[in-house]
C-alpha cells in the first residue's frame, strides 16, 4: 500500500550520472536528433565541467559516474529521458523509516522492424544492469500492443516531473506535459494517478518539438514563504537582451561564437529575422499559457518566479515531420539542480558586451536572488545540437529523507 513518490529537484544529489561515447560509430538517426544524424561530441569539455559543477556542491567525484551502452546498435546520451527516480517507504521500528528507490522506467516504444511488435527502448536496459539491487527496484508500465505514433516523444521522463510539498500538498504534485493529440501513455499516467499522494499537474507541451516539460520551467530555490518557486525560460528577455546588445554597439557580436557551431549569426542578423522574432513571440505566448496553469494550482505569484534568457526556433525530427519550436540558444531552465542552492546551466554562448555574456549575467544574478549559485557546464555539441540540455543528458539520484511520510498524511490527503 506503500505509494511511490517522485523526488523533487531542491533535494541534494547523491549520485549524478550520463553518458559517455561507447564503441561504434556514435548515434545513428533517431528521435533526439534534430536535422542530419547527430553524432555525439565533445564529450569532455561537457563530462568536465559536469564533476567541476558537482565538486563545486560539495557532491564527491566517484559519485558523478558516466556509462555507455553495451549494444553496437544504439547510442542513447538521454539519461533523464529512460527513468524518473522515485521513493516508497514504510515505518521502521523505533519510529524509523525504511526506505527504497523505485525507478520507473520511461514507457517509450520504438518503432519496429516490419512486421515486429514495437518494445520498450532498449538502451533503458542499462537500468537493470548498472542500478538495480538492493533497495532499488525498476518498473516498467505500458500499454501493450501500442505502436509507436511517430516518435514516441511525450514518454520520455524529461516529461515527467514533480513540484515540492506546499500547502494542501504534503508530498508535492506531479507535473507533465501534454495534449489530446500528443498524450503521454495512458498505462503509464494511471499507474502516477494511482498512487494518490502526489496529484499531477498538467500543461501543454505539444508546441514544443520535443514536447517536455523540462524544457520551459524548474524548480529552484526561493526565499518566499515555501522556499521554491519556479525558474522558466523567457524568450522576451533574450530578444531584449540582443536589443541591449544592439543599443552598446555590438550589434556585430556573434551568438554561440566561441562554440564548434557551423551556424554563429550576429545579434544584428538575428534582430533583422522577423520570421525569428515572431516565432519567439509566439514561444512566449505559449509558456505564458503553461505559466497560468502553474501559478494557478501552485498559488505561485509572477513576482515569485524566475525567468531566464532562451531563444527559440522552429524544427522538425525527419524531412516531411510537423515542425515544433526548440530552444535555440542552450535552454537555461533546462540544467541540474545538485543541491538547493546549487545549479548546474548548460553555458548559453549568448553576445557579450565589454566581454561579459549578457545571458549568463542575467541568469546569475536571477538564480542569484534566491540563494542559488550558477555552475556553468559546456554542453553545446554534446547535447544541444541534438535538441537537450544538461537536464536532458543527465540525472540523479536524490536524498529523500526527511519531509513528512505518507502514512501520517495518508494517500489522497
Amino acid at each position: 500500500m506503500a505509494p511511490v513518490l517522485f523526488q523533487h529537484d531542491l533535494q541534494r544529489a547523491e549520485r549524478v550520472f550520463a553518458a559517455r561515447p561507447g564503441p561504434g560509430r556514435g548515434v545513428p538517426p533517431g528521435p533526439w536528433s534534430v536535422g542530419e544524424a547527430y553524432r555525439p561530441r565533445e564529450w569532455r569539455p561537457f563530462a568536465s565541467s559536469l564533476v567541476r559543477a558537482a565538486e563545486a556542491a560539495g557532491l564527491p567525484r566517484r559519485d558523478v559516474t558516466f556509462t555507455a551502452g553495451t549494444e553496437q546498435w544504439w547510442r542513447d546520451i538521454w539519461r533523464q529521458d529512460m527513468v524518473e527516480p522515485a521513493v516508497a517507504s514504510v515505518p521502521a521500528p523505533g519510529g524509523g523509516e525504511h526506505r527504497m528507490r523505485v525507478l520507473l522506467r520511461a514507457p517509450v516504444l520504438w518503432a519496429p522492424p516490419e512486421g515486429a511488435e514495437a518494445t520498450l527502448s532498449r538502451s533503458a536496459r542499462l537500468l537493470f544492469r548498472d542500478f538495480r539491487g538492493p533497495d532499488v527496484g525498476v518498473v516498467q508500465q505500458f500499454t501493450p500492443g501500442r505502436g509507436p505514433s511517430g516518435v514516441d516523444l511525450q514518454n520520455f521522463t524529461g516529461n515527467f516531473e514533480s513540484v515540492p510539498p506546499y500547502e494542501g500538498h504534503p508530498h508535492g504534485r506531479v507535473l507533465y506535459g501534454t495534449a489530446p493529440h500528443r498524450a503521454p501513455d495512458p498505462a503509464f499516467v494511471r499507474m502516477i494517478e494511482a498512487q494518490r499522494s502526489q496529484p499531477s499537474i498538467t500543461i501543454d507541451t505539444s508546441w514544443l518539438l520535443v514536447g517536455h516539460v523540462d524544457e520551459t520551467v524548474h524548480v529552484v530555490r526561493a526565499r518566499n514563504g515555501r522556499g521554491w518557486t519556479l525558474a522558466v525560460a523567457d524568450p522576451r528577455q533574450a530578444v531584449e537582451l540582443l536589443r541591449q546588445a544592439r543599443r552598446a554597439g555590438e550589434g556585430g557580436q556573434r551568438m554561440f561564437a566561441d562554440t564548434s557551431a557551423e551556424r554563429t549569426p550576429t545579434v544584428d542578423a538575428l534582430l533583422g529575422d522577423e520570421d525569428f522574432l515572431a516565432g519567439n513571440e509566439e514561444a512566449a505566448r505559449r509558456i505564458d499559457d503553461q505559466l497560468a496553469v502553474l501559478l494557478r494550482e501552485t498559488g505561485l505569484s509572477r513576482d515569485d518566479l524566475v525567468r531566464l534568457p532562451v531563444l527559440y526556433a522552429m524544427a522538425s525530427v525527419a524531412p516531411g515531420e510537423p515542425a515544433g519550436a526548440i530552444a535555440y540558444s542552450p535552454s537555461l531552465a533546462n540544467g541540474l539542480s545538485l543541491t538547493a542552492r546549487d545549479y548546474a546551466a548548460p553555458d548559453p554562448h549568448g553576445p557579450k558586451v565589454r566581454g561579459r555574456d549578457l545571458f549568463r549575467a542575467a541568469a546569475e544574478e536571477a538564480l542569484a536572488t534566491g540563494g542559488v549559485r550558477v555552475h556553468w557546464v559546456e554542453n553545446f555539441a554534446w547535447s544541444h545540437l541534438a535538441g537537450g540540455e544538461v537536464h536532458c543528458a543527465t540525472n540523479a539520484l536524490r536524498d529523500t529523507s526527511g519531509g513528512v511520510p505518507w502514512w501520517s498524511t495518508g494517500p489522497g490527503r
